[in-house]
């Protein structure tokens, strides 16, 4: 009987210690609850599911859960402006032939159909994610600018003397090479040249695209990567490609090109036939560099992957050099010194992204250390002592940091498309000026840390 009732007592002691627990745990979630809702009033107009609304497009699906592909659009009428500002509307001149020194330390607006004719995404470096953050594909017109737009033009009159080296741009990370490759090419395709434009030969080298070996001799083809660079230069050079005559038949596989065809009809074959895609881009180089009649302009980023050891192997498992690649062996002779354009320019711009794509003795070429001179006659005539050669087969166009007056307008920029929100104070562009070394994207870091 005891025990009995020991055993209903703990029985109910526990039942009574389990009720109390439910009941201060519903009251804490009640207190939480109530507390929650207080904060949300109070913040009510920095609530940011309340400043923007999903609207579905006329003829989108019914169903509340959005399918894949539905079209939705972005209504910011209700937006907060504490945490979203609208896109500065901002007038700029295009980048095309009329660009001249009236524009330096302004910034200009690439043209669309220069961007199309790259292929979408396809942006140097950062380019890309900056012109979305700007809202407009917008770079500053520098006094760098200024000389290799000037050089270009003079390169392409019609009695011009062609230059006897090809020229690349060379500076540190940064520095804006890219930029200044890629407007030197949007002004060229608005001046009715043909450009053959490369924003990147990583993938050229890297392993990232499809190669084989060709059907003789020891190089590797790349038809996907030839292909691609001869549907930009169709893009960007049509009307141009048109104007010359193929002067001669051109036999390209069991295809015979008359020669009143045009180079548009040889690089629209190639573009329709992967398989010769490299002997239409040969055929298109040799006959582009021999004729007078429309300017040409050669421009390849991060060309210092013309001398790399690539990530592609042989047969026996050997990393390939990169003049065992076709595509590469195809552009190589024009740096090198070893062919010219008769009318326009070769140009290059260096990277230092990828330190494996940067041989170590052009880099030691592009940036030779200080040498002191050599105060005994003995030593300094003597051929066992070594001595850094800065020989190079083409002319070396080095990017400097940016004067204060660049700075400045690059942060006035930053500031009218709303990527900074502070005032550009003279004291704001000197300290970042002086930290950043002046150079640009370090500056652009500076500016946009808390992203």
């Amino acid at each position: 009987m005891l025990a009995g009732t020991l055993r209903i007592s703990r029985s109910a002691v526990t039942a009574s210690r389990r009720t109390a627990l439910i009941q201060s745990t519903a009251a804490a979630m009640l207190r939480s609850l109530k507390t929650s809702a207080a904060v949300a009033q109070k913040k009510q107009g920095a609530d940011r599911t309340q400043s923007t609304a999903f609207i579905k497009k006329e003829g989108a699906s019914s169903s509340k859960k959005l399918r894949s592909g539905t079209t939705t659009s972005v209504n910011m009428a209700g937006a907060n402006p504490e945490y979203y500002v609208s896109s500065a509307t901002i007038k700029m001149l295009k980048l095309d032939a009329s660009t001249n020194d009236s524009q330096i330390n302004k910034f200009v607006e690439i043209d669309a159909s220069f961007l199309d004719g790259i292929g979408k995404g396809r942006l140097p470096g950062f380019l890309d994610t900056d012109f979305k953050l700007f809202g407009k594909p917008a770079l500053l017109y520098r006094k760098l600018t200024q000389r290799l737009v000037s050089q270009l033009a003079k390169n392409a009159g019609a009695e011009a003397v062609a230059p006897k080296r090809a020229s690349v741009v060379d500076g540190k990370n940064g520095a804006g090479k890219s930029a200044e490759l890629m407007k030197l090419a949007a002004v060229a395709a608005a001046s009715d040249h043909i450009v053959i434009y490369a924003y990147s030969t990583f993938p050229w080298v890297n392993s990232s695209r499809p190669y084989a070996p060709a059907n003789t001799g020891d190089l590797f083809v790349q038809h996907e990567v030839a292909m691609d660079l001869l549907r930009s230069v169709a893009m960007l050079s049509k009307d141009a490609l048109n104007k010359v005559p193929l002067g001669k038949s051109v036999v390209v596989g069991k295809k015979t090109l008359a020669a009143e065809k045009t180079l548009l009809d040889l690089v629209e074959f190639g573009i329709h036939t992967p398989s010769l895609a490299h002997d239409v881009l040969e055929n298109l180089l040799a006959v582009a560099s021999t004729q007078k009649q429309v300017p040409v302009l050669i421009a390849l980023d991060n060309v210092n992957t013309l001398w790399c050891t690539t990530c592609y192997t042989d047969q026996n498992d050997v990393a390939l050099p990169a003049s065992r690649l076709r595509l590469v062996n195809a552009f190589l002779p024009f740096f090198e010194g070893k062919a010219v354009v008769n009318r326009g320019w070769v140009v290059g711009a260096t990277s230092y992204i990828e330190p494996r794509f940067m041989p170590r003795d052009l880099k030691h070429k592009l940036n030779p250390p200080a040498m002191v001179p050599l105060a005994n006659p003995d030593v300094a005539s003597d051929p066992n002592v070594k001595k850094p050669s800065s020989d190079v087969p083409f002319e070396v166009i080095k990017v400097d940091r940016l004067s204060a007056e660049e700075a400045q307008a690059l942060m006035a920029f930053y500031h009218k498309t709303n990527v900074i929100s502070a005032p550009v104070t003279n004291a704001l562009v000197a300290k970042k000026w002086v930290v950043a070394d002046g150079n640009p994207r370090e500056i652009f870091k500076s500016v946009t840390a808390y992203f």
